[in-house]
């Protein structure tokens, strides 16, 4: 077995997987595309978690602080 045909059964497995997958091995811009909106879609739900888990906690301190200084308050 040279190397043209080990590149070349090499090539077709690759080819295969990405198919069976439902990634078209054969526009590999349309491929680089979906990456890119996948990346875009992670980043996004990323930003959305980090951005509830501020908003949470400010909430939760503010919560707190206005139990603290209703007894405060109401100590008077």
């Amino acid at each position: 077995m040279n190397e043209a045909e080990i590149r070349k059964i090499v090539a077709e497995t690759v080819e295969q997987t990405l198919t069976r997958m439902g990634i078209q091995a054969a526009d590999p811009i349309e491929v680089q595309r979906d990456m890119q909106h996948l990346r875009s879609w992670r980043t996004s739900t990323e930003t959305i978690k980090r951005q509830s888990l501020l908003t949470a906690i400010g909430v939760l301190t503010a919560g707190v602080l206005g139990i603290i200084w209703m007894a405060i308050k109401g100590g008077n």
